[in-house]
């Protein structure tokens, strides 16, 4: 798959081989207190999720990590590393596991975005996405968005 302004981007499935490059993606786009520890990743992994990576000329950039309970497909988190990001990885990302959700079973999506992050919020309502309702403090200092949308 061909991706805007770049010469050989894939979407893969996840493999443990690739958690390193996960943390480090972690690291690189969200603050310390708010990023997911590879505890916290092995937990995910333990609950059978919708894990996907993209891959760009040899190099993972970014991921998406989704897991669906009833009718319900929760996306746990996504980031595209800032020098990859507006080439569309992330729209990407976000249509695989919605696909893949509804496929498992799901009728809506849903996920938590702090209200400050005006680049994701704009994609996710693309995406059909709306705002729910306000979570006070979900992260450390800041409020999140609660966003649904129907599969």
């Amino acid at each position: 798959m061909k991706f805007r302004n770049m010469s050989e981007c894939v979407i893969l499935p996840f493999q443990r081989e690739f958690l390193d490059d996960i943390l480090r993606i972690e690291e690189e786009c969200f603050n310390p207190r708010e990023r997911y520890s590879r505890r916290v990743f092995e937990w995910y992994l333990l609950l059978d999720p919708i894990f996907y990576i993209a891959e760009c000329n040899g190099e993972i950039v970014g991921y998406i990590l989704a897991v669906t309970y009833r009718d319900t497909c929760h996306i746990a988190s996504i980031a595209v590393g800032e020098k990859w990001r507006r080439r569309g990885l992330g729209r990407e990302l976000m249509s695989r596991v919605l696909s893949e959700c509804k496929l498992q079973g799901a009728r809506r999506a849903v996920l938590e975005v702090a209200v400050d992050n005006e680049p994701a919020i704009s994609l996710y309502v693309k995406l059909g996405f709306r705002v729910k309702e306000v979570i006070p403090k979900y992260y450390p200092g800041r409020d999140a968005y609660l966003m649904e949308r129907d599969l």
